[in-house]
């Protein structure tokens, strides 16, 4: 199957004929009747069941249809949604979180056992795929949280966190239903109701008058699953509203085009390769640290990037709270060769497993490789399914290739490099940087965390198994006859987000 939808046939219409491309009909009074939004798909890749999906595509539907009880602002920092305030005791081992007044779709009351339940599920048995959060909410001991009353929940801790609000806002942690366990017509809170979800194709919603948050603006939302040349067609022919993650080269398409208001979010998109260190060549430290300078960061941007975006440096989050500033990572290719002589390898030759799932993944790939055949290292890229390519990277080969929306710094931390995390790209496991993300969770102070995640980043720096090589924008574009069309950071509140869409 197809990531997403095709150019042709998206034009031709394969969904407008199942009506999701009325995009902007029937206004009146300032509503929008239907709201049509392009997102890069994945195939039969991607879902809904909040638990376990991840890609930008399924955020993006389940903003729609669920909220948290926290989330991120634009700072990476946690604001209340479902939660109206959280307090912890005295050694950060209990969190008070009191409840906002909402209602499902189904009409019924959100109380605290609503959220009981999306704990336990996250903490129970896992599914065939694992539930993202569950390395983030591992500290929750269930047999101590409890509801005191309707609308406030107690959540107990086996270890203190003062920043536990980060990880209810982390993904994975959207609430569900008590006893939700069928997700191909989910119910939630959110300022949409489902209607309608097919993988790979389309997605669509109908707006919930009774939001807690206030009635959206659109009465209709339709997301559709295509790819970048599909997205820039549509959008440009009025076929869609809005096009999310655009090219750099479809955004200077779009520059200044009458109709057609462009936004150019900076920070926001992070590229990495992704060197498996439990399996060689990639479990000595040596090859890792000899990777890390084998890279022309400076080229990939250029070239693969086209310009667009900024030299990264192996350390994530650039710009967010805990970032460390560290000496930029350089290509030296004499460095390389003392660092595999050191490492006793020679004529060291890997596979380089990419796909194109996103912009430049291939470009970028093809130049490491010649990257690094000018220290000596061959590099042989394969080309995956992009379907499956992201559940593939989890375990195939021995270096992949990611993009990254922002996170938290101790959200990044906890989902992709913990021992057993379920997002652990690098295959990342050391007793010492789990005991130091324990102890910075224990700290009370912003300060005093801030001193511990530092020499966390100096690990991953030193040693660790991503490559960080460019920050990009993150371009959108949406009709000019709207207004309140997102523009934001994504994996923030405000990215992905459409109730507050309205027309001029």
């Amino acid at each position: 199957m197809q990531s997403g939808v095709g150019r042709r046939g998206f034009l031709l219409g394969g969904l407008a004929a199942a009506g999701a491309l009325a995009a902007g009909c029937g206004r009146s009074a300032g509503d929008v009747e239907t709201f049509t939004a392009a997102f890069q798909g994945s195939g039969a890749g991607e879902g809904i069941d909040p638990g376990v999906n991840t890609l930008f595509v399924d955020e993006a539907r389940m903003k729609a249809v669920y909220d948290g009880l926290f989330e991120i602002d634009g700072a990476m920092r946690p604001i209340p949604r479902l939660a109206v305030s959280g307090e912890p005791n005295a050694d950060g081992t209990r969190w008070r979180i009191a409840l906002r007044d909402a209602r499902w779709h189904d009409g019924k009351k959100f109380t605290a056992q609503d959220v009981l339940y999306t704990v336990s599920r996250v903490l129970g048995p896992p599914q065939r795929r694992p539930f993202i959060a569950a390395s983030t909410l591992d500290r929750v001991d269930l047999s101590q949280c409890r509801a005191v009353g309707d609308m406030t929940v107690e959540i107990a801790l086996r270890t203190p966190d003062f920043e536990f609000p980060l990880a209810l806002s982390a993904y994975g942690t959207k609430i569900v239903q008590d006893g939700a366990a069928d997700f191909s017509r989910p119910v939630g809170t959110g300022p949409f109701v489902f209607e309608s979800f097919e993988a790979g194709r389309q997605f669509g919603a109908t707006a919930n008058e009774n939001y807690w948050d206030g009635a959206p603006g659109v009465r209709r939302l339709r997301i559709v699953s295509a790819e970048s040349d599909a997205r820039l067609a549509a959008v440009q022919s009025g076929q869609i509203d809005y096009a999310d993650n655009l090219t750099p080269s479809a955004a200077r398409t779009l520059q200044n085009r009458q109709g057609i208001s462009l936004e150019a979010t900076p920070n926001s998109g992070i590229y990495f390769f992704a060197m498996k260190t439990d399996r060689p060549p990639f479990d000595n430290p040596d090859v890792r640290r000899a990777v890390m300078r084998m890279v022309d960061r400076a080229e990939l941007v250029k070239v693969a990037l086209e310009g667009q975006g900024d030299v990264a440096n192996d350390v994530f989050g650039k710009g967010y709270q805990y970032y460390a500033e560290l000496p930029q990572h350089d290509y030296n290719p004499d460095e390389v060769g003392r660092l595999l002589r050191k490492a006793g390898v020679r004529d060291l030759s890997f596979d380089l497993f990419t796909a194109p799932v996103a912009y430049g993944f291939v470009e970028a790939a093809r130049l490491f490789a010649d990257q690094a055949a000018r220290c000596g290292v061959r590099v042989n890229v394969v080309l995956g399914s992009k379907d499956s390519y992201y559940t593939d990277a989890l375990n195939t080969g021995h270096l992949t290739m990611g993009q990254s929306g922002p996170l938290s710094i101790p959200n990044h931390f906890a989902s992709r490099l913990l021992t057993g995390s379920p997002q652990n790209r690098t295959k990342w496991s050391d007793a010492e940087f789990d005991a130091l993300y324990a102890r910075a969770q224990a700290t009370p102070t912003e300060e005093g965390r801030a001193a511990i995640y530092r020499t966390m980043h100096e690990i991953l720096y030193d040693r660790g198994g991503f490559v960080f090589f460019g920050i990009t924008n993150w371009n959108s574009a949406a009709r000019e006859s709207f207004r309140n069309t997102p523009a934001a950071v994504p994996n923030s509140h405000d990215w992905a987000r459409f109730d507050k869409v309205a027309a001029r």
